[in-house]
């Protein structure tokens, strides 16, 4: 019988392969999409990978997705006198799991209770069918990599055309009525230099020289309520509340966070969440020269 007490994340958590090592891994918070590294007590440290020092004074060592050769979420299941389990902890002698049935019966005559679950301690001679699962990790966030840089992160922009070409661009003319926009290697005759930043390659261009000149942003809504979406953290959408349901959403909720606003007066409230916890995702284009 496979036993969890003889691998890195012996009941659950996370584990990656580097350079054909097992360790038990996370996220790196802060250093997104990276992963950290803990190398078991004994173990030397990740070959290549600098240190740096969690809360609680463990060393993690951070690396880039794309240098390992797996990362998966571990759960271990068993059965106890043919009922599921899933494993919650391991001694030599016996194992602790969380009921995964539906038979009342059966959890109320033989298990604990908490809250509204059942879970049990048993001898290890009396469980059967103990098996590792795993759940892939690398893949996934690979996808979200590629998909967040197609996006740009959903952050707002804004983008002008000029003679056929796009290029991004100021959302707001300045006090002149001049547009910024970011020309790179292109030096168009007819446009000037930006003259409060010359090496930059940002050229300033009156309304009536552009074809366009629009931004574009996404709206999603999480838990029902909507936001514009402004960036992401941690490969976590993060959107600005738009909505008016300021006293029950945003006194009864943990999900926003209350922010400054821009004018360092108001208070705003913003939200981070994962793209499978939003619906309604979409990009909207507002024409800004209409206003001009």
């Amino acid at each position: 019988m496979a036993d969890p007490a003889s691998r890195p994340s012996p009941v659950k958590g996370e584990v990656a392969v580097f350079h054909g090592e097992l360790y038990r891994a996370r996220g790196a918070v802060g250093l997104w999409p990276c992963v950290e590294l803990l190398p078991e007590p004994g173990r030397p440290a990740p070959e290549g990978l600098a240190p740096r020092e969690a809360a609680d004074g463990s060393l993690w060592y951070p690396v880039a997705p794309e240098r390992l050769e797996a990362w998966y979420a571990v759960t271990w299941t068993f059965r106890w006198r043919d009922e599921p389990f899933e494993c919650t902890a391991a001694t030599p002698t016996t194992l602790s799991g969380d009921y995964l049935g539906s038979d009342e019966h059966f959890a109320k005559e033989h298990l604990k209770r908490l809250v509204i679950d059942y879970y049990g301690v048993f001898p290890r001679h009396e469980v059967t069918d103990l098996e590792e699962q795993r759940e892939d990790l690398l893949q996934p966030l690979h996808a979200l990599v590629r998909r967040l840089a197609e996006v740009d992160h959903f952050r707002p922009k804004a983008y002008a055309v000029h003679h056929g070409r796009t290029y991004p661009a100021a959302a707001e003319a300045d006090a002149s009525g001049l547009i910024a926009l970011t020309i790179g290697d292109d030096q168009p005759e007819d446009l000037v230099a930006d003259p409060r930043d010359p090496d930059a390659g940002h050229f300033l261009a009156a309304p009536e020289q552009l074809d366009a000149w629009y931004r574009t942003h996404w709206t999603f809504r999480a838990q029902g309520e909507p936001f514009d979406a402004v960036g992401t953290v941690d490969g976590r959408l993060k959107g600005l509340y738009t909505g008016n349901n300021t006293y029950g959403f945003v006194m009864h909720t943990y999900l926003l966070t209350p922010e400054k606003a821009p004018d360092g007066v108001h208070t705003q409230y913003t939200t981070t969440v994962g793209l499978n916890g939003v619906t309604d995702l979409e990009q909207h284009r507002t024409d800004l020269l209409a206003n001009q």
